[in-house]
């Protein structure tokens, strides 16, 4: 890990300069270096999509301001909240992904093809590049996928925009072929790789739960493919405890632009404050179920220089956390927004007594979340035992009972704190499992709000959850502004095409939008998967 996090920013500083959108600028590569050690493009590829705190700050408002997680920041409540719309929060996944991820991606496994000494390079490339065109995708609808980055090989300087369906039958191709590519024998990608220092066997985990995730999106339009592929994958081999999850460790470096710190921590936390607020619907979810994880979540902190956290003392004067948390729907000077004490006087432990306004009474991303220097997970076990829970309640055939793994998968979201530092009680954590086993009647409602809570940094996957789920009922979307609404009062289901893509691909864009049911470019459309 050390040579990783030595060449983890030369990597980012020889390849990140690629801004031009998705044409002839875009597919030039007249720098590419033929002879690049593969093993910096991998750390490249693997650190890039958590380095800019304000693309994750767009990710947050669209879509994360559709799935009541978080409140209060601006733009959050505005254009998430409010559901207004905005071009350059539409765009911004586009514009950030396909000139340096998606291109590095596929220059990756472009360059490596057919190289014996580079196949574990070329398997991992293959995997990323799903993993990444599955939140393009997810996202916008039909993209560019075969032909995307592809015009230093091939000549496509204005990619086809292809066909969801077709997309997510190459993903499992793709998947299927680069888990079982893997060779020991060949060149080590440990050099580079921050996910796994080279465990291939950890990359075939991998390339197997991205499968049953992508599987357990089929689910409305195509349930026969989706339990097809979730058994496939499992019969191959997913993750089977937290020691396979798969995330990126990040330094401890603070500020606004792109650096080797966590661009979420680094966008929730701005001096000793933060804009966002937890929502009211997650802390009641939790509370709820008496979660033990929402002091890992949330925390009152005043803003002074070592955010001093008056949550113990708040919970202490109202008895609930719900109490002092604020509706996802609501500002924190919206009259709505309100404490039963405010201000609250409060006694510190040196003594001192003060008075705390509301905005510092609801509670905060936690001191933990808001550091720096802790991972993001692409891919957990707690996850994957969630699906399989699903997947069991469906009767899909991936062995043991849907309580049984819903039991793991609560057990996993708990323990797998211990990346960021935290050692979770046990005492509590039994008293979680014991509280919420999976109860007759109910299974899908406690499955989904488990998927809820659990990738509340992660707000592409949540948003995508609850497109195919319908649950849980708290992430629903609030439409309190009806005046002011642009989404119809309905939750957004995929975002538009960037303005820019009419004039540089054309062609491409008009096919896409011909094969939308309205033969309209708005939310309010539906992707391929997303089936009413």
């Amino acid at each position: 890990m050390n040579i990783i996090k030595n060449i983890k920013w030369l990597a980012l500083a020889a390849i990140v300069g690629l801004t031009a959108c998705i044409d002839e600028d875009l597919n030039k590569d007249p720098n590419t270096n033929p002879d690049m050690d593969p093993n910096l493009q991998i750390t490249t590829i693997q650190v890039l999509p958590t380095s800019d705190p304000e693309a994750w700050h767009r990710y947050l408002i669209y879509p994360g301001g559709f799935i009541n997680q978080w409140s209060n920041d601006w733009s959050l409540v505005e254009y998430g909240g409010k559901g207004k719309k905005n071009d350059s929060f539409f765009a911004q996944l586009w514009e950030s992904m396909y000139p340096s991820v998606i291109k590095n991606v596929v220059d990756l496994v472009e360059r490596t093809r057919d190289k014996p000494e580079y196949v574990n390079a070329h398997a991992a490339g293959r995997i990323m590049r799903v993993e990444n065109f599955l939140r393009l995708t997810d996202y916008y609808g039909d993209i560019p996928y075969f032909e995307a980055g592809m015009a230093y090989y091939s000549g496509a300087f204005k990619p086809a925009y292809d066909r969801q369906e077709d997309i997510y039958k190459d993903f499992f191709k793709e998947l299927k072929e680069a888990a079982g590519q893997f060779n020991s024998s060949a060149e080590s990608i440990a050099g580079g790789d921050m996910y796994y220092s080279g465990d291939l066997e950890k990359w075939r985990k991998l390339a197997n739960s991205l499968r049953l995730r992508i599987a357990m999106r089929l689910i409305k339009v195509d349930p026969a493919l989706a339990k097809q592929e979730a058994e496939a994958a499992v019969a191959d081999g997913v993750f089977t405890s937290n020691s396979d999850i798969c995330y990126v460790m990040h330094d401890d470096v603070g500020g606004t632009g792109p650096s080797g710190g966590n661009a979420i921590a680094n966008r929730f936390l701005n001096a000793n404050s933060s804009t966002f607020r937890i929502s009211k619907q997650l802390i009641a979810a939790m509370e709820k179920t008496q979660d033990p994880r929402i002091p890992y979540y949330a925390g009152s902190y005043l803003e002074d220089n070592v955010r001093t956290d008056i949550t113990p003392l708040l919970y202490k004067a109202y008895g609930k956390y719900e109490t002092f948390a604020i509706g996802a729907e609501l500002f924190s000077w919206d009259e709505r927004a309100t404490v039963p004490n405010n201000p609250v006087s409060l006694t510190l432990d040196n003594g001192t007594i003060i008075s705390v306004e509301r905005l510092y009474q609801f509670m905060q991303p936690s001191k933990i979340i808001s550091n720096p220097a802790t991972p993001y997970i692409h891919m957990s076990y707690a996850e994957v035992e969630l699906l399989l829970a699903e997947a069991a309640f469906r009767g899909y055939n991936v062995g043991g009972s849907a309580a049984s793994h819903f039991q793991a998968g609560l057990k996993a979201a708990v323990e797998q704190w211990s990346l960021f530092g935290v050692s979770p009680d046990q005492t509590a954590l039994q008293a979680f499992l014991n509280t919420n086993t999976l109860k007759t009647g109910t299974e899908m409602e406690q499955i989904a709000t488990q998927l809820w809570i659990l990738s509340f940094l992660d707000p592409f996957e949540t948003w995508s959850n609850y497109r195919r789920l319908g649950l849980p009922r708290e992430a629903n979307f609030l439409n309190n502004y009806p005046t002011e609404n642009e989404s119809k009062g309905e939750s957004p289901r995929r975002m538009q095409y960037p303005v820019s893509e009419q004039t540089s691909n054309p062609e491409g864009y008009q096919s896409a939008i011909d094969r939308l049911e309205s033969k309209t470019d708005t939310w309010n459309e539906r992707v391929w998967w997303d089936k009413k």
